[in-house]
């Protein structure tokens, strides 16, 4: 993945803050919380200096709730890991994995704009929720920002027209093979993609892409093909 799709992710080293000492609800809603470490050094520096300035001990809680509309909205989101392994399997072939094969199947089959960026925001925020949950870190923005984020890096301004043009690109006989493990549609037996003209313009991500890569990776592959291959025919 390039550096402009890259997404950073930082080990989940938190502080478990007790809120019972703010009765009044806890600290945003909850009795226990967990900081982020970084975070938590911050929010500690406000906390002694309140001190020294009121002569008196201040439960970190009462520092979290002064700045509850900033940090409310964005704690309590860290992702968990799941418990079983089984579960935990499962979260890994789905949702990372196999998610790119997953969602430009289903995209190839959608009837109209809207319904085709449907499922590549889906595809894009579960990808981003699972990749922190398998990397047990703490995400510095939301799934939705990261999906604005990752829009704005390729410079795409329409959302729809982006998801309908990598839909055609895919149902596009003299672009793109889809190649399957057997003989019908499942999403799931797509194993690569082959850009039919992608060796005539010389195209640096090669001529094979398989459905194994980072959603991200495949969606950013196939715009840039698009771009430097088909669009200007």
């Amino acid at each position: 993945m390039g550096k402009q799709a890259g997404v950073k992710v930082h080990p989940l080293d938190v502080h478990d803050v007790d809120c019972r000492y703010c009765t009044e609800g806890g600290c945003c809603g909850k009795r226990r919380i967990a900081i982020p470490s970084d975070l938590y050094s911050r929010l500690l520096t406000i906390k002694e200096a309140l001190e020294e300035k009121e002569k008196t001990r201040i439960p970190m809680c009462k520092v979290i709730n002064l700045f509850a509309d900033v940090l409310c909205p964005a704690l309590g989101k860290i992702p968990r890991r799941p418990l079983k392994i089984k579960q935990f399997e499962e979260m890994i072939s789905r949702d990372i994995m196999y998610k790119a094969r997953y969602s430009l199947g289903r995209l190839m089959d959608t009837p109209d704009p809207r319904l085709s960026w449907v499922f590549i925001e889906l595809g894009l925020r579960d990808w981003f929720i699972a990749i922190h949950r398998l990397m047990n870190a703490q995400p510095r923005l939301d799934s939705v920002e990261y999906v604005e984020n990752f829009l704005e890096k390729l410079n795409i301004r329409n959302k729809y027209e982006f998801a309908w043009v990598i839909r055609n690109l895919l149902n596009d006989p003299d672009a793109v093979e889809v190649v399957r493990m057997g003989q019908t549609r499942y999403a799931m037996d797509i194993v690569e993609f082959k850009l039919l003209q992608a060796r005539e313009c010389k195209f640096k991500w090669g001529e094979v892409i398989p459905a194994s890569n980072h959603l991200p990776t495949l969606l950013i592959i196939l715009w840039r093909y698009y771009q430097e291959c088909i669009a200007n025919e």
